[in-house]
């Protein structure tokens, strides 16, 4: 089963994914599955700080 997902987000972070996902030549869906399954997965480390937030894969 498949689930519609909409959400807004920053243009230029928008912009910079769509064209990275252009240049491996994935959909941008593919790509959200998956990151969306390794973060519930807790996979990820969460760091946030001055700068933003950023992730870390955990090993």
């Amino acid at each position: 089963m498949r689930k519609q997902f909409a959400t807004s987000i920053d243009t230029d972070i928008s912009d910079s994914f769509r064209s990275a996902c252009e240049k491996y030549d994935l959909k941008m869906n593919v790509v959200l599955e998956a990151f969306m399954k390794q973060f519930s997965e807790q996979q990820f480390k969460v760091e946030i700080g001055k700068s933003g937030i950023k992730l870390k894969i955990e090993d």
